[in-house]
């Protein structure tokens, strides 16, 4: 039996093509249920924590997260326990960046802010960081970045980008995005890393863009920063999710439900990436032709068209409705208390299909 998260387009109908499959709620999924059905292929996302408590005693050779991020999973179980594993990186990448874009053409029009005269501050040069860092370079941004397992290893950063220490993109930057993934241990661990010392040293009426996992900014520094710099921010992740910090929420010039890498085509790439790790695995062959399909329709702007920045800003809005998500999240908010972490989940579940652009 194969298990695929409800929230996971597209997959469910391609698999049932050789196979039986079950769809399940990604945040109550039980050991159990794996067990009971005699699971040996599960495919997961974010909401779903892939550790020891969920997969003992199951049958499962085969475990995929159609996420780019894997802090929800524990690889060391999956190897000892001989599990394949295989994920998504890169694959809601762009989604993410025009996001990033789409947040920045937003702020710079309300506040009357020159892009051309700003500093952008990239953390985590990554798949993001790299596509956030090329569209503001094509919107004539200054671009500097922070990646140090990167640089320590010599890593040729692009030409159009200046490499800075943590602190100094901070003092440096008009606008800070943050793109690394969430780790606890180690060197480059990533917890908390933008803390109070790190969010204070930002530029008065700076703009801060969190779209990589909630642990990594501390809510409580950026509430302190945003009312005393002040600063504006804008939210995509959460650190209790789904019940979020309503007062930042409250505070914060744009915040979504966790849907920054939710385009359409994301979902769709990370789908390919499930399908053809499973086709090796299996050594067998699905028809894709649906996907295929609406991947061609995919054409992206040219370079030139990036001078523009309010034809830019009208495609973006029109094309991801990230407004909506803000006024959609800000009413489920006003729901009784115990209603709130449910209607977050909710619009996530229920994610409108939005195409990319960029």
């Amino acid at each position: 039996m194969i298990f695929v998260d409800d929230n996971i387009p597209y997959l469910t109908s391609i698999l049932e093509q050789k196979a039986q499959v079950f769809r399940f709620n990604g945040r109550i999924l039980q050991n159990s249920e794996l067990i009971e059905y005699d699971c040996d292929t599960l495919f997961v996302r974010s909401t779903t924590i892939a550790d020891e408590n969920l997969l003992k005693n199951t049958n499962i050779r085969f475990l995929g997260t159609s996420t780019s991020g894997i802090d929800h999973i524990d690889t060391r179980y999956l190897h000892n326990n001989k599990i394949h594993f295989v994920f998504a990186p890169g694959s809601n990448a762009n989604s993410v960046a025009e996001y990033v874009i789409y947040s920045i053409l937003s702020w710079s029009r309300i506040f009357g802010i020159s892009l051309k005269e700003s500093s952008l501050g990239i953390i985590g040069f990554g798949h993001i960081g790299k596509l956030v860092a090329q569209y503001a370079n094509l919107m004539g941004m200054k671009v500097l970045v922070n990646d140090p397992p990167l640089n320590n290893v010599n890593f040729e950063f692009p030409d159009y980008v200046e490499y800075e220490e943590l602190d100094v993109i901070c003092s440096k930057s008009d606008i800070l995005t943050n793109h690394v993934p969430f780790t606890v241990k180690g060197k480059y661990a990533t917890k908390n890393l933008l803390d109070f010392n790190v969010i204070s040293q930002l530029r008065k009426n700076a703009l801060l863009i969190h779209t990589s996992r909630g642990e990594i900014v501390n809510e409580e520094a950026l509430l302190k920063c945003i009312h005393d710099n002040p600063i504006e921010a804008v939210v995509d992740v959460w650190e209790n999710e789904p019940t979020i910090n309503i007062e930042l929420a409250k505070k914060s010039f744009l915040c979504t439900p966790h849907i920054a890498g939710y385009s359409l085509d994301g979902k769709i790439k990370g789908v390919m990436q499930m399908i053809d790790a499973y086709e090796l695995f299996k050594g067998d062959k699905f028809d894709l032709t649906s996907i295929n399909f609406l991947l061609s329709s995919y054409h992206p702007l040219l370079p030139e068209q990036y001078h523009d920045y309010e034809s830019l800003f009208k495609l973006l809005k029109q094309s991801r409705k990230l407004d909506d998500d803000h006024y959609n999240l800000m009413y489920s908010l006003k729901l009784p208390k115990n209603e709130k972490a449910f209607a977050f989940d909710k619009l996530r579940k229920n994610y409108p299909m939005r195409r990319e652009i960029l």
